[in-house]
Parts: C-alpha cells; structure tokens; sequence
C-alpha cells in the first residue's frame, strides 16, 4: 500500500509540476501555448489526486473531505480548462493548414491564437491556486 501511495503522489507531484511550469515558462506568450502538455498533466493531477483521495479513505486516518472537495474541484475546472484549450487550438491549427493549402494568407495568426489566453491562464492559474491551497492548508 506504501508504494501505491509513493506512486500516486509521485505522478500526481509529475502532473502539478507539468501545469505549474508550462504557466510560467508561456505566461507572457501572446501565442503558440502549449495546451497538450497542459492537458497531459491535467489528466495526471486529476487521475492520481482521486487515487489519493480513494486511499486516505481506505486508510485508519480521518481525511479533511472538505480541502479534498474543493481541490477536486479546482481540478475539475482545470482539466476543462485545458481541454477545451487543447481542442479548440486543434481546430484553429487544423483550418489554418486547410486555408495555406488552398493559397489564402493568413494574416492574424496571433489574433486568432489570442482567444485561447484566457483558457490556458485559467488553467495555469487555478492549478497554482491548487497548489497553494495544498501547501497551505
């Protein structure tokens, strides 16, 4: 039960490291953020934070079921956040390839790209704010 443990907060401190970095290394981008590997430790955080959860439940101790409440929340959000960042910049990329095939020029490619901040600040931001409610309470 100790390795699975080790395990799960192990790939659960991969996926908030992944979140928290890729937020600081792009905040200032005005394009071009990286929304797979948002989303990749989205996924992490959220598969290994409901895998803790299921075994301080199993465990002798009395788990804080409202901090773990609100940080799945948090989580949740997060994971939309970034999954509905991912697919849309999915959609932008994919159209801009279909109009460079068909000879049209693409002139605001960072206007376009633009639209996708507020998901990835979202995302970044929230999973700071779950990292230090994680700390700090």
């Amino acid at each position: 039960m100790d390795f699975l443990h080790s395990l799960l907060l192990a790939t659960h401190l991969i996926g908030a490291s992944l979140l928290v970095g890729t937020f600081f290394v792009q905040m200032r981008a005005k394009a071009a953020h990286n929304f797979t590997v948002m989303l990749v430790g989205a996924s992490l955080q959220l598969l290994s934070g409901v895998g803790l959860y299921g075994l301080a439940m199993a465990g002798d101790g009395d788990p804080n079921h409202m901090k773990l409440g609100i940080k799945g929340l948090i989580a949740l959000v997060v994971f939309v956040a970034a999954l509905i960042g991912f697919l849309r910049q999915k959609a932008i990329r994919k159209e801009q390839a279909t109009l460079k095939t068909g000879g049209a020029q693409i002139v605001a490619d960072v206007a376009i790209e633009r639209k996708l901040m507020p998901f990835f600040h979202a995302a970044g931001g929230l999973a700071l704010v779950n990292l230090l409610i994680a700390v700090f309470w």
